[in-house]
């Protein structure tokens, strides 16, 4: 029964968000109302109003470019504090990491993603555990991945899954 489930978590969820700040929002709420959840069950139930809200950032969410025209992806590090749990959606491996371009969330795990650019082209620089590259943790490893104009997607190197949240036609 685990393997479905965990395959239905990869299929990309469409979501009726018009902008990258939409879908920031959404995002955001998935994780405050997780957040609140898990303090629910610790207080043995207690009025969600009672439960203290989750702490984020402001290094977590950030733009990055990624093309030679300007064009840019929100990025969502999930590093946020649910009080009484800590930084609840990062371990040893990183934190889970949400790429949004034109209303569309790419998610990934790992350190905080930034892009270089070599000529005309940008790249997305994701820093993993060196473990992901049969390394000790510590080790230097990272996934890479371009955004395609043509396509209006990422071509994805390295384990970005495709869009969980996307803007509705």
């Amino acid at each position: 029964m685990r393997p479905i489930l965990f395959l239905l978590w990869l299929i990309p969820t469409q979501l009726s968000a018009t902008s990258n700040s939409d879908t920031v929002s959404q995002i955001l709420e998935h994780y405050r109302l997780d957040c609140a959840i898990a303090q629910e069950g610790e207080a043995g139930g207690e009025p969600l109003a009672k439960i203290v809200p989750l702490k984020i950032k402001n290094e977590s969410i950030y733009e990055i470019e990624i093309t030679a025209t300007g064009k840019t992806a929100t990025v969502i590090v999930s590093d946020f504090i649910c009080p009484g749990f800590g930084s609840y959606w990062c371990g040893s491996f990183g934190c889970s990491i949400h790429l949004i371009v034109d209303g569309v969330s790419y998610s990934t795990f790992g350190g905080q993603p930034f892009s270089i650019s070599k000529g005309k082209e940008y790249f997305v620089i994701t820093p993993r555990s060196g473990l992901t590259c049969d390394r000790h943790g510590a080790a230097p490893c990272y996934a890479v991945s371009v955004w395609d104009e043509r396509e209006n997607q990422f071509n994805i190197i390295g384990g970005m899954t495709k869009p969980m949240f996307q803007t509705s036609p």
